[in-house]
């Protein structure tokens, strides 16, 4: 990893450390294939939940992951800044709501 994903990552863990787990269970799903690795969404987490990581399989070797599930908090900030769509939050369960 680059030294910027590095950084992102402490960052977020900085933020992590500050905050409780979240008393609603929420259901973040990042799609590997869609994601660039560009780190908008860790940045912009208020929970530290995501993180960037190494990933040969990845358009540009980097993505990210959900490293703190427990920690969402299902602000959907994440799933609005992607310019990929590569993350969804409660998907799943809107589904349901829907029908």
């Amino acid at each position: 990893m680059e030294k910027f994903e590095r950084q992102a990552n402490e960052e977020a863990l900085a933020r992590r450390a500050k905050r409780k787990p979240s008393p609603k269970k929420n259901e973040l799903t990042v799609v590997s294939m869609y994601c660039k690795g560009c780190g908008l969404c860790v940045d912009i987490c208020p929970t530290g939940t995501l993180q960037l990581e190494d990933n040969i399989e990845g358009k540009f070797g980097v993505s990210v992951k959900v490293d703190a599930q427990e920690f969402c908090i299902g602000c959907k900030m994440c799933e609005q800044r992607c310019p990929d769509f590569a993350i969804f939050v409660n998907y799943e369960e809107e589904e349901k709501d829907k029908q």
